[in-house]
């Protein structure tokens, strides 16, 4: 492809993408790398939905591990490359994040809410703590953007109940269905009740709970430095305040926040990121 960061730019960057709005504010000799390096975890995170065969999935994410280290012809590793994202990320920091991925082509079950972090942790996390590697210039523990990466997996975890619990997918754990009385059956059914609602705020407010007590050790310079990170956080949280304010939303629709808003608080993360 002659130009993949220009097909990558009218590809994602379309207004709705939240991309588009918090993209603009991260550093700009990274912005492109960023942009490259997200369409590349996408592209890993997407392969549990696309196949049904597991291991058919098995083979396209043993593919991307492979083409990551021999820089494969595939637009958007094209894109890793010309936006020089590639030069400074190695391909053994994507194995983690793609093994966790192959985890979920048999749909996980959790007893417990610290399972569920676990598992977010493993992918949402992990998809953070690359892209901290790669505005940094060295892949460290990152345990608070890895935080942050994971409270914004959980949230879509949260958006897509409904949807999931159509596809037979559940990953509430026990101990919350048990505490607010809510089964994978009763949200199929889209039976919105008193339970659902708790279930649905309790759970967003345990990741946010988390997020802000990894964050909350985390020096200024370091906020800035990762600024796009701590933007799109902020975009995650008025999602999640969104579905907390109106959890039977989740039942009829994916849940998404306008671009205008989305607009409106990435500049006022950025703002307040400078300010302090």
């Amino acid at each position: 492809m002659d130009d993949p960061l220009g097909w990558l730019r009218e590809r994602m960057l379309k207004a709705g993408n939240p991309l588009a709005a918090s993209l603009h504010y991260a550093p700009d000799e990274h912005q492109d790398r960023i942009l490259a390096l997200r369409a590349v975890l996408a592209e890993i995170a997407a392969v549990p939905d696309t196949v049904s065969d597991i291991d058919v999935g098995r083979r396209k994410l043993d593919w991307w591990r492979q083409a990551l280290r021999e820089r494969a012809a595939h637009p958007v590793i094209d894109a890793l490359v010309a936006s020089s994202a590639a030069d400074r990320l190695s391909a053994e920091w994507f194995d983690v994040l793609i093994g966790n991925v192959q985890g979920t082509l048999e749909a996980p079950r959790f007893e417990r809410m610290e399972e569920a972090w676990q598992h977010c942790l493993g992918i949402g996390g992990e998809a953070a703590r690359i892209e901290a590697a790669l505005v940094d210039g060295r892949m460290r523990i990152f345990d608070s953007w890895a935080a942050l990466g994971s409270f914004g997996y959980l949230v879509r975890l949260v958006r897509d109940l409904a949807i999931d619990a159509r596809a037979n997918r559940w990953l509430v754990p026990l101990e919350l269905q048990a505490d607010y009385q809510v089964s994978r059956q009763d949200t199929a059914a889209k039976s919105v009740s008193r339970g659902f609602h708790g279930l649905t705020r309790a759970w967003l407010e345990d990741g946010r709970n988390r997020a802000d007590s990894a964050l909350a050790a985390t020096p200024a310079d370091s906020r800035w430095q990762q600024r796009h990170l701590m933007i799109v956080h902020a975009m995650d949280r008025r999602l999640a305040r969104k579905m907390a304010r109106r959890p039977g939303l989740i039942m009829h629709r994916r849940v998404h926040v306008s671009h205008s808003a989305n607009v409106w608080c990435a500049w006022r993360a950025a703002r307040r990121l400078k300010v302090s």
